[in-house]
């Protein structure tokens, strides 16, 4: 008799493997690793930010069961729902993430990911610390969801600005230098982040695109050397202020700070300078900054244009602040 149970239960598996396997796809993620993913997708975990804010802009707030972070004020004014997902960040545990029980599961490679796979779940990694991976990333993600058009719109817009501002920047000579502040004065981004990438398009010149490591500390010492024109905080950390910056004898000498040029990326439903299509605003934004004579954008329509033609969307105006003035 259990015999005759097992065998039952062995044949009800098989029926149901074979049942998923007939509605599923196999994609190619960035990593380079072969994905079996649903047709049918409803419940999606993203513990990476960046997939978060791609997923949103290709319409599948919807389906997100995990975030890595709780929605900003703004995010839950786009998608109310959002609010009610789980957290689960890329270092979470394989059980945390499980317990959303995700269809497919978008985030960054790491130890979790072959739990996962063993698990039964398609696991889609993203690395995307240029624009053009970014932009191919978005074009991944949207073939999974069938948003290959509207994934295709935003790329187009994307290349425009980027070539329309390069058209009026590439005289410029010398160009501005930027020091991008991370969690305190002395870290900054190397040449191997995304945000060296936003400031080049943007005209300028990372001061630190040498070093390598993503996340760097650095001295007083290299900064004085490297004197910027412009120095720019990121709004996601809070450990450093402009009025901290500028009380700083040692750094008084700075080019930036004696013309108070000390600004803050804008963040609307993430922040500008992270490598999602929303960059494109934060390239075009600091361009601006950088070279008010040659670039002459209305950042606040720019905004509008660009939420209510790709998220649909624009609840509320951006606060755009955040700068020192002279």
């Amino acid at each position: 008799m259990n015999n005759r149970i097992t065998l039952v239960l062995s044949v009800l598996v098989l029926i149901v493997l074979q049942t998923a396997n007939l509605h599923a796809r196999d994609v190619i993620d960035m990593t380079g690793r072969r994905v079996s993913v649903p047709e049918d997708i409803t419940r999606i975990a993203s513990p990476y930010r960046v997939a978060t804010e791609m997923l949103l802009v290709l319409g599948a707030a919807g389906k997100i069961v995990g975030v890595s972070t709780m929605p900003t004020r703004v995010t839950r004014i786009f998608y109310p729902g959002l609010a009610q997902a789980g957290i689960a960040d890329r270092h979470s545990s394989l059980e945390e993430i499980l317990s959303l029980q995700p269809d497919v599961v978008f985030t960054s490679p790491g130890p979790v990911v072959e739990g996962l796979e063993k698990a039964g779940i398609a696991v889609f990694c993203l690395e995307v610390e240029t624009p053009d991976a970014m932009l191919a990333g978005l074009s991944m993600i949207a073939d999974v969801l069938g948003q290959q058009e509207h994934a295709g719109k935003i790329a187009a817009y994307y290349r425009d600005k980027l070539a329309y501002i390069a058209a009026k920047t590439s005289g410029i000579s010398p160009k501005k230098k930027v020091y991008l502040i991370g969690a305190r004065t002395l870290t900054t981004i190397g040449g191997d982040f995304y945000q060296d990438h936003i400031i080049t398009y943007a005209g300028g010149i990372n001061v630190s695109h040498e070093l390598k490591g993503g996340w760097v500390g650095v001295s007083r010492e290299h900064l004085v050397s490297w004197d910027p024109d412009v120095m720019v905080m990121v709004p996601y950390f809070q450990g450093v202020s402009s009025t901290e910056i500028l009380n700083d004898k040692a750094l008084s000498t700075l080019t930036a700070l004696r013309n108070r040029q000390i600004h803050t990326f804008p963040s609307y439903i993430d922040a500008w300078d992270l490598p999602s299509p929303e960059s494109i605003l934060g390239i075009m934004w600091l361009a601006n900054t950088l070279y008010p004579d040659q670039l002459r954008f209305d950042m606040s329509e720019e905004a509008r244009h660009f939420y209510i033609t790709f998220y649909g969307t624009y609840p509320q105006e951006i606060s755009l602040g955040g700068g020192v003035k002279p």
